[in-house]
């Protein structure tokens, strides 16, 4: 289920009773903390329910804000399959502009089929992409603009990022490849960005770099570039800061023996190991490239394939609105770089980063 804690204490409070179609595909309102929306996945007798709620996460008071069905079935589309985005990118703007699919079709590039579209939650307007197939793989289905002028699509095929305005028509291609963990974000202008990692992207390779979707320009932060070696594995990066446009969190798993001397990372104990970029939690600022390290996770279970854990013990980053404190999660698998033991049996805890900034009341 899906547990909700107190935000200042930590303790734990109730169960809620939703059922998003993926774990991760539930929203916060930004201007009512009490509201939550998620797209029901129940199947009812026989028939699939495709339903936006809205739930108040203090009476547990549930409203149907949009049912589906209506619109899948005008657009000649079955009805046998879930309504969902493909990967949980915030909406645009305040739980209005969405990317979503409607599923029960084969099954796209290996990964589920889902007939895309684009959804506006205040006026109910369904928007078809214009130059793309209509069916999409699960990764490749077009997301929302964090600003709500539009969307995005992952084009897997030319590893770029196709930008749609809000009539569904194609406004520029962006080199940058959005097959990799990232988060969509806006800049202090208000401009939107994908923030990721690239792995010999068309634009080059680095843990943290940066596509403006409104200019085309492609930065980086963190990256070959930069001299910061080539880019470690498993980076995960959230923009959920959303109260201070510009700043993201990163996590890298990258190796728990340390990072080399010319900033790769080493794979066996060494003498005198340094710990730059693997296995840390940092901080940055899109705009101005500043950085900082924040914490050094400690979690191994993904890099050493743990049997039970290996995809939970990922870093998966998640900061506060306001950008004080980042929420990790670690199997703290004894992954001291100068006594490194990993223990692939470690359980997952989350943990609470308190930044400087923060404070509690």
């Amino acid at each position: 289920g899906w547990a909700m804690f107190d935000g200042k204490t930590y303790a734990f409070i109730k169960f809620l009773p939703i059922n998003p179609p993926d774990i991760e595909q539930f929203y916060w309102s930004h201007s009512d903390p009490t509201k939550l929306v998620y797209i029901d996945n129940r199947e009812n007798g026989g028939q699939i329910i495709m339903k936006m709620m809205e739930i108040n996460v203090e009476t547990g008071v549930q409203t149907v804000l949009h049912d589906f069905m209506p619109d899948v079935k005008a657009q000649g589309w079955p009805t046998t399959g879930p309504v969902r985005a493909g990967y949980p990118f915030y909406s645009g703007g305040d739980l209005e502009l969405w990317g979503l699919g409607a599923g029960g079709i084969p099954n796209v590039s290996g990964q589920l089929g889902l007939n895309a579209f684009g959804f506006n939650a205040k006026t109910g307007k369904i928007t078809r992409y214009n130059g793309i197939p209509v069916a999409q793989a699960r990764g490749t289905t077009p997301f929302p603009l964090k600003s709500g002028k539009g969307w995005a699509w992952p084009d897997w095929s030319n590893h770029t990022t196709v930008v749609f305005d809000l009539n569904g028509n194609i406004v520029r291609t962006v080199q940058f490849d959005a097959i990799e963990h990232l988060d969509s974000s806006v800049n202090a202008k208000g401009e939107d960005l994908l923030v990721g990692t690239q792995y010999d992207g068309p634009s080059g390779s680095g843990n943290l770099m940066v596509a403006n979707l409104a200019t085309g320009v492609v930065s980086t932060v963190i990256g070959v570039s930069k001299g910061d070696g080539y880019p470690r594995t498993s980076t995960l990066i959230s923009s959920g800061a959303w109260k201070v446009p510009g700043w993201v969190a990163m996590g890298v798993t990258g190796s728990p023996y340390g990072s080399t001397a010319d900033n790769g990372s080493n794979n066996a104990p060494v003498a005198n190991p340094q710990t730059y970029i693997d296995q840390e939690v940092s901080v940055a600022n899109v705009d101005t490239g500043v950085v900082f390290r924040v914490a050094h996770h400690r979690s191994t279970g993904h890099y050493s394939n743990a049997p039970v854990n290996n995809y939970w013990a990922q870093t998966n980053v998640t900061p506060s609105p306001s950008g004080t404190r980042i929420l990790v999660q670690s199997d703290w698998g004894n992954a001291n770089p100068k006594s490194p033991v990993i223990n692939p049996n470690a359980p997952v805890d989350t943990y609470v980063i308190e930044l400087p900034a923060y404070k509690p009341n």
